[in-house]
């Protein structure tokens, strides 16, 4: 199994990945939530939205999910969920935190696989001013702060 046990093997494989997304474009940020059944999205159901940091989260989503560039809102299925955490997990031999993964795979599919029932979202902001419709989206900025 590939480990990144270093920052320079993380950002090498970050680099790696990107490279092989044709018409890939870094958003300013990005994020997944998980919104329970019967709900309307909120801040909280995003308790992990990134702008700078945490740019190999969004590059690993981004592959398994197809985004490329642009603003958009994705639904994640529990498949796609697995593949992106199984595609995280080698970043987890460096010893940094790991706030996506942590809460993607100890959180939400923890929370799945205990019967809980909802929809998984991804946002994707290529630029903090597009406008991006629906309540995923508006319940995301407000996850940033903005």
């Amino acid at each position: 199994m590939e480990r990144w046990a270093t920052l320079d093997e993380i950002i090498a494989a970050r680099t790696r990945i990107a490279e092989s997304l044709n018409g890939w474009a870094q958003p300013e940020a990005h994020g997944i939530g998980f919104v329970p059944l019967g709900e309307e999205p909120r801040p909280e159901h995003f308790p992990v939205a990134n702008r700078a940091e945490h740019v190999l989260p969004g590059v690993v989503a981004a592959w398994v999910l197809g985004y490329r560039r642009g603003s958009c809102v994705l639904e994640v299925s529990r498949t796609q969920l697995d593949q992106i955490i199984e595609r995280l997990e080698p970043a987890e031999a460096c010893d940094i935190p790991h706030p996506n993964l942590w809460m993607w795979r100890d959180t939400f599919r923890t929370a799945l696989d205990g019967g809980a029932a909802g929809r998984l979202v991804a946002v994707f902001l290529g630029s903090l001013e597009d406008e991006v419709p629906g309540p995923e989206a508006a319940a995301f900025r407000a996850a940033l702060g903005g």
